[in-house]
């Protein structure tokens, strides 16, 4: 879908109605005009829009489509997602990336090893949403597994995001997550990780132990609720954006070269690479940069319902009951907003005079306004720790006949996970040839 939205503006214009009720926007303006907190109470979340991923389907979580009970949530969890918060998961961060870096590394074995990178990243993203929201892994890492949670959540998500876009058919979204039995799998999981965290002696800071500390607590539903979403869309969203920076680093060789000499050079040794470090390297930012604008996680927008009688959207009057959204991939890879649309180049974001007419500030991967991705802060400290280490400790390439799964992906709210298979390589093969 999203490559056909993309034809239909780039035929029509950055407007185009895609269904009786329904707009899609792609410049800079409906950021604003549609995602803007001042817009909050003129355009709300459209329900229909929004997959039940969680216990209660999207009623008692930071997904819900209620203005008043998302700010209550959002209140409660924002202390847990501060800088401050953000900087103590940091060691967790680093445990978990290092037990990813030596399982790759026990087994890489002679000149190079093929991997399904898509399903080493899930698992690690998987281990560490859970490592900094409950204090305890998954273990998926370590025993080359998915947990059953990750499996199933997996499933929900595509299932989920293809049943956003059939709008009619919301009762039997709910019903279906009912019976796949995701809901009890889910609650059973949050209540056994709680319940470890409350009796464990351990100091290690976490989402939850925060949780514990606030003033207004969440009642039981609300926390099967929000920490079942927190899990799921920070594992899902992370792995993937991890997974199509290191496949546009595999297939654009002079850019591995980049990134790779720029993190080397950065560091005299692995026990040396902190966040702190990490973020004075422009060229490993704008390559992860590059990747979001090319593939953003969410690539056919979030939708909003226009509540009031009716309102100009980026010079548009759009009436009531109005779905309206930001398309972002139709956006990133249109010819208005950028030149060379559909090649990877992260120059483009280091003031390059190639891309000087590119519109960089339409490019949102995690939203803006009220409604701005809570984990934003540790979501980029995660893939800046990761990506550096990968590229601390390894090189990789893809043989042609491996990108076809991830250039071909579905996409209807998220991507569909198709396996990346890379050539996991020692450290300098490339540098050698």
């Amino acid at each position: 879908m999203h490559r056909h939205v993309l034809r239909l503006h780039e035929k029509y214009g950055p407007v185009v109605r895609l269904g009786p009720s329904e707009v899609s926007f792609i410049d800079s303006a409906a950021w604003k005009d549609i995602y803007s907190l001042k817009r909050c109470r003129q355009i709300e979340r459209d329900p229909k829009s929004f997959p039940a991923l969680t216990p209660n389907g999207a009623r008692f979580d930071l997904l819900t489509y209620s203005p008043s009970d998302h700010a209550k949530y959002r209140k409660i969890l924002n202390p847990s997602f501060s800088e401050k918060a953000t900087k103590e998961y940091e060691p967790t961060i680093h445990e978990d990336t290092d037990i990813f870096i030596k399982k790759l590394s026990e087994k890489l074995q002679g000149p190079g090893l093929k991997i399904n990178l898509t399903q080493w990243l899930q698992w690690l993203t998987f281990d560490m949403v859970s490592n900094v929201v409950f204090g305890e892994t998954f273990d998926c890492v370590t025993h080359e597994t998915s947990h059953p949670c990750l499996a199933l959540s997996m499933d929900l998500v595509s299932f989920s995001s293809f049943i956003v876009f059939v709008a009619w058919w919301t009762g039997l979204k709910n019903f279906l997550v009912k019976l796949s039995g995701v809901e009890g799998l889910f609650v059973n999981m949050v209540r056994s990780k709680c319940e470890k965290n409350l009796s464990s002696k351990s100091q290690k800071a976490s989402v939850f132990s925060n949780l514990t500390k606030a003033g207004d607590p969440l009642n039981q539903a609300e926390i099967d609720g929000n920490l079942t979403a927190l899990v799921i869309a920070g594992s899902e969203t992370t792995g993937f954006i991890l997974t199509a920076t290191s496949y546009y680093l595999a297939t654009n060789p002079e850019c591995f070269r980049k990134a790779a000499e720029e993190v080397r050079s950065a560091f005299s040794s692995a026990e040396e690479i902190n966040d702190d470090d990490i973020r004075k390297l422009p060229y490993l930012r704008a390559t992860v940069d590059e990747a979001l604008r090319m593939t953003p996680a969410e690539p056919n927008g979030l939708a909003r319902k226009v509540v009031i009688d009716g309102i100009d959207i980026a010079n548009q009057y759009i009436p009531k009951d109005t779905a309206i959204y930001v398309s972002q991939f139709a956006q990133n890879r249109h010819s208005a907003n950028f030149h060379l649309a559909d090649e990877y180049h992260p120059e483009r974001w280091l003031n390059d005079p190639r891309f000087k007419n590119d519109k960089l500030d339409v490019v949102q991967p995690f939203i803006m306004g009220v409604n701005v991705c809570i984990g934003r802060g540790l979501a980029w400290m995660e893939m800046r720790v990761i990506l550096a280490k990968m590229l601390w400790n390894f090189d990789w390439t893809i043989d042609a006949k491996d990108r076809e799964p991830f250039e071909k992906a579905k996409a209807w709210h998220v991507w569909m996970k198709n396996p990346v298979k890379i050539n996991l390589l020692p450290r300098g093969t490339l540098s050698a040839k």
